[in-house]
């Protein structure tokens, strides 16, 4: 069997699943960049890394792809949906902790008035504007997934009431009060009920502009809006509208539906409103993460057990 990983690896970690390879018989491959890949793909029954829709149609013998992304909606090419054959797994979970702790910097920026000190700072000014407490107040989330989870973990300390909808997890989960599943209905009864709303979903068909200017409205004037998981999930402009009406107290995006953000985009100069760029899933321990989740997952496949964090090809998470 060949194995091609292509992905940004030290040597050492290449060579650790090399090893492991060779522990099973097989042989193991590093592209160090696309044309590598293309050259490298074709016989390969593993992928583990980087890919595009060049390399996957190179990969006519693909069985398995390991991505290094946890969200799917720019990977799934049709080269990949149509053959039944391969399957993908991905690093859903994997970078939870960060996701957790970036929703929650980007809401507290906004409701503790980061945002204005640090530009006062730039200006010498020993001024503030209004703070708001979020003690006792309650968190909408939208998706329960790794980010969700961590994010309503967190909220505990802030003793919030906290809300989630999810189209899988509909069983009790510690630190989540109530969870539906999604609906027009419950998303309504999320919307209206919570002070602040973190969006942690995975962007598909179904909730592609899930949250438009009817939803907006929905929201209380003094809600916050995070985005944390993917672009596309909320109607750019209907949210500029919502801000520069004061429809909703303010927002905090680290996705973007276009990536980077063009420079003559409308968002950078929309009042309350916090970008980062697409920052949650980042930390010092990402690649260490990620080498780890590789090797575990090498080895279940080459056991000929069912790799971790198996992709639904047909819903697109």
């Amino acid at each position: 069997m060949k194995i091609l990983v292509h992905y940004a690896f030290t040597d050492e970690q290449v060579d650790e699943l090399r090893t492991i390879a060779t522990e099973y018989g097989h042989d193991l491959y590093y592209a160090a960049d696309e044309a590598a890949a293309i050259e490298q793909v074709p016989g390969c029954e593993c992928l583990l890394g980087l890919f595009n829709e060049n390399v996957t149609r190179a990969g006519d013998q693909l069985r398995w792809i390991q991505s290094f992304s946890a969200g799917m909606d720019n990977f799934l090419y049709p080269e990949i949906i149509e053959r039944e054959q391969v399957t993908v797994s991905n690093t859903a979970g994997l970078f939870a902790p960060q996701g957790g702790e970036h929703a929650w910097a980007l809401l507290l920026a906004l409701t503790r008035g980061i945002r204005l000190a640090v530009q006062n700072m730039g200006e010498r000014t020993w001024a503030g504007g209004q703070v708001i407490e979020l003690t006792g107040m309650t968190l909408g989330l939208i998706g329960l997934g790794g980010f969700g989870q961590e994010t309503a973990k967190r909220a505990r300390g802030y003793d919030m009431r906290v809300l989630g909808l999810d189209p899988v997890r509909e069983a009790p989960m510690d630190d989540i009060d109530e969870i539906r599943t999604p609906h027009p209905d419950s998303l309504q009864w999320l919307l209206s009920s919570s002070d602040a709303v973190v969006v942690g979903c995975p962007r598909t068909p179904q909730t592609y502009h899930l949250l438009g200017a009817d939803q907006l409205a929905q929201m209380k004037p003094t809600a916050y809006l995070i985005c944390v998981s993917r672009g596309g999930i909320i109607d750019e402009p209907a949210l500029i509208h919502a801000l520069e009406e004061g429809l909703i107290a303010g927002a905090g995006l680290d996705v973007c539906e276009q990536e980077p953000l063009p420079a003559d985009s409308p968002l950078w100069d929309t009042p309350n409103l916090i970008l980062t760029p697409h920052r949650a899933g980042a930390s010092q321990h990402r690649p260490r993460k990620i080498h780890e989740f590789f090797c575990d997952n090498l080895r279940r496949y080459l056991r000929g057990e069912t790799p971790l964090n198996l992709v639904d090809k047909a819903r697109g998470f």
